[in-house]
């Protein structure tokens, strides 16, 4: 299936699957699929974590896996770049495993909990995360559950 014939599914989704069933079955999650540019010098970056962290070894296990499936199926038509990386802590968190893998760590968190308090920015310490909500602590530790429909954006505080 090349790019070219393939109308019904965009390049993302159509990268975004493969990636999936590549890493089916194993501690991988995928993160995130960015594709930019324009064809023959797009730039495909794929992002991909694990529960336990993933190693530098595993993310160039996943590329050339990834890569070769890309070129038998001609996915992507032209010149591309595969990037495939960890999402890293400057990325937003956007996934409950994500938020599990950092409990204990401060996020710089934006949420708004329609109380009337209005969208609250601050930093935080993630004390808990379930697939529907986490659990915060506030400087003045008082804890708050915050679902995740209403954090608009979050990402890890770095100590320094």
């Amino acid at each position: 299936m090349t790019e070219a014939n393939a109308p019904a599914q965009p390049l993302p989704e159509r990268i975004r699957q493969l990636a999936e069933e590549l890493i089916a079955g194993t501690d991988y999650f995928l993160v995130d699929v960015n594709v930019r540019g324009h064809r023959g010098t797009r730039v495909v970056e794929v992002y991909v974590d694990g529960d336990a962290g993933i190693g530098h070894d595993n993310l160039a296990t996943i590329s050339r896996e990834l890569g070769f499936l890309l070129e038998v199926e001609e996915v992507v038509q032209g010149g591309y770049t595969l990037d495939v990386s960890s999402p890293g802590i400057k990325r937003p968190l956007t996934m409950p495993r994500q938020y599990k893998k950092n409990v204990g760590r401060s996020l710089r968190v934006k949420y708004d909990l329609d109380d009337g308090r209005g969208t609250q920015y601050e930093v935080v310490t993630l004390i808990d995360a379930t697939d529907e909500a986490v659990v915060i602590e506030h400087p003045d530790e008082t804890r708050e559950t915050v679902p995740y429909d209403a954090i608009a954006r979050a990402k890890i505080e770095l100590p320094w």
